[in-house]
């Protein structure tokens, strides 16, 4: 894909998806505490086939599902940051999480330019990427807390 066109269109519809993902993120955590998990769970896919895409309506695609999953992940790991926080603390808990998501969006171009280099493709960096999303929505799912345990995690 080289046309910038082409690319804005697509970043501008996987946007709509992590868009829709957040409106909707809501409905899903009245499941309990599986919203998380199912979050980097779509994200792992999605991020998984970007990087075994080969067509543009396939990328399409893969974009939208991660953009999804992000969509979802954002509210559900701020309500699940700031749960256990005093109300007095939230907002520099709100600071600090979202000064860590920027520093994170800084960050990950640089690994997956490292890993690219490592790897020797960008398709295979976020195969890579995919993969660590996918374990990483297991090991939230195994270790999950319970409603007891976490605030955040009861239905509204």
């Amino acid at each position: 894909m080289q046309s910038t066109a082409t690319i804005g269109a697509v970043s501008a519809i996987a946007s709509l998806g992590t868009a829709i993902g957040a409106f909707l993120s809501g409905r899903p955590a009245k499941l309990g505490p599986v919203l998380v998990p199912l979050a980097f769970a779509l994200s792992g896919v999605g991020i998984l086939g970007l990087g075994l895409a080969s067509a543009v309506p396939v990328v399409v695609v893969f974009a939208v599902v991660t953009g999804f999953g992000n969509g979802l992940l954002l509210p559900s790991l701020l309500t699940w940051a700031l749960s256990s926080l005093g109300f007095r603390q939230r907002g520099r808990g709100t600071g600090v999480w979202t000064s860590a998501l920027f520093i994170g969006q800084f960050v990950c171009p640089l690994v997956v330019l490292a890993l690219t280099g490592a790897i020797g493709s960008p398709g295979s960096a976020r195969v890579v990427l995919g993969v660590v999303s996918l374990v990483g929505a297991a090991a939230v799912r195994a270790i999950r807390p319970t409603r007891a345990d976490d605030p955040a995690l009861v239905a509204s």
